[in-house]
Order: C-alpha cells, then sequence, then structure tokens
C-alpha cells in the first residue's frame, strides 16, 4: 500500500477519534421575558373641578385608552342685591346642570374630543323693592312689585375639547380642564309688575311686554353658554 495513504488514512482516524470522545457541550438558548403590556386607562375616577357652570363633582368610566364616559353635576349660587335711586333690586343666580358626557380620546393620551348633553336647571330671577316710580317704555310708572326670571331649555347639547383623563394609567391624580359651548337655546324672560293704581295696570302690561321682548332680544346671544373648567381628579 501506498506509503502516503496510509499516513493520510491514519490522521483521519485520529481526527475522528478525538471527535467521538470530546465532550458534547448543551445548547442553552436564553430566554429573555416579554415586557408586561402598558395599563390601559379602563377603571372608574373622580373629578373635582370649577368653571363657568359653578363648582362640580365628576365621574368617569374608562372604557379603553381611546373611550370615556363622564356623569356629573354642576351647581353655583349668588344673590348680590343692587342699590338704584328707585330702590334695592335683589338677584338670584341659581345655577344647576346634570351632564351626561362622552369623551373621545383621538390619539389615546390625554387630549380629548367631547359630546354630550346637561339637564340645564340655570335661571337668574330678580325681585325689586321699590321706593320711586320706574320707567317701562319711556313712561313712569308707580309699581308695588316687579319681579323676573330667564330660564333656559332644560336639555342642553354640549360639545368641546379638553385635556386630562381621570383613569389615566400612569398615577392615581390627574390634572382635567375642559373648553366647549353648551347650547341651552334663547332664553325666555318673564316679568311681573303690580301697579299702584290698578286702574292703570293695563298699561303697565303693555309697557311691561315691550320691555320683556327688548330684554329677551338683548340676551339671545346667551343661547351659546361657554363652559371652561380646572379639575383635579384622582383613579381608584
Amino acid at each position: 500500500m501506498n506509503r502516503h495513504l496510509i499516513v493520510s488514512s491514519l490522521v483521519m482516524m485520529g481526527i475522528a477519534m478525538e471527535l467521538v470522545s470530546a465532550p458534547v457541550k448543551p445548547t442553552v438558548t436564553s430566554v429573555k421575558p416579554m415586557p408586561e403590556s402598558e395599563e390601559s386607562a379602563v377603571g372608574v375616577g373622580l373629578t373635582v373641578k370649577a368653571g363657568t357652570l359653578g363648582g362640580g363633582l365628576e365621574a368617569t368610566v374608562g372604557a379603553n385608552d381611546y373611550l370615556g364616559f363622564r356623569f356629573g353635576v354642576n351647581m353655583m349660587s349668588a344673590g348680590p342685591t343692587i342699590e338704584r335711586d328707585e330702590g334695592s333690586i335683589k338677584t338670584d343666580m341659581d345655577w344647576l346642570s346634570y351632564g351626561a358626557l362622552v369623551d373621545l380620546y383621538v390619539f389615546g393620551g390625554g387630549f380629548r374630543v367631547t359630546g354630550g348633553g346637561l339637564i340645564n336647571k340655570n335661571k337668574f330671577k330678580l325681585k325689586a323693592d321699590l321706593k320711586e316710580s320706574v320707567t317701562l317704555d319711556d313712561q313712569e310708572f308707580s309699581l308695588s312689585d316687579l319681579s323676573g326670571q330667564v330660564t333656559f331649555n332644560e336639555l342642553a347639547p354640549y360639545l368641546g375639547i379638553g385635556y386630562g383623563n381621570a383613569v389615566g394609567a400612569e398615577g392615581h391624580w390627574h390634572f382635567a380642564c375642559d373648553f366647549g359651548v353648551m347650547f341651552q337655546g334663547e332664553p325666555k324672560v318673564d316679568a311681573i309688575a303690580t301697579a299702584s293704581d290698578p286702574s292703570l295696570q293695563p298699561y303697565v302690561d303693555e309697557a311691561l311686554a315691550k320691555e320683556v321682548a327688548n330684554i329677551r332680544d338683548d340676551a339671545s346671544s346667551f343661547q351659546f353658554y361657554p363652559v371652561i373648567s380646572v379639575g383635579v381628579s384622582y383613579r381608584f
């Protein structure tokens, strides 16, 4: 047999024996744990706020990162007395509304577009304690009583924007603000005046009706009531 062939065969056999006798190291595959999914904006939150509708308390129910529902109540009361030459006029601003709103978080964060409606029981009342005659429709009348009130549609649609999610995933405390418009309709103005001389009552009624019409026209811009509020929310 050829000497070179024998040497080559011996070398190949030696390599094969080394491979067989070498210990086999197990292959270890490192498995990285999957990151935990971020918490979604679901649950219940409570907001205390203040604004043009008064002080408010609101509950938010989060459906997901993009959708939430709010239910709340707003109220405010003030009653300054205005002193004039004719006498004193006691005013009573009684604001009360109940809201049901839908929030759409278009980017999945804090910015939201809001729509819904409010049960609007806002009203403004006044009562005059007169000492002298008053002018109605450019006529002087002596009155024993004068009172009136302004009311609005009880169902008022709402549309607005805002920032803050009471059930936001990051932490328990959140800031909230809203900017929108409540469509409360044409103001309804009612007034009653009693003439000191009963024989003049028809003239007082006619003059008062004209004054009420003028007030209604002046107050027509209040059919679009601006809603601005800021508040603090807590997620449970």
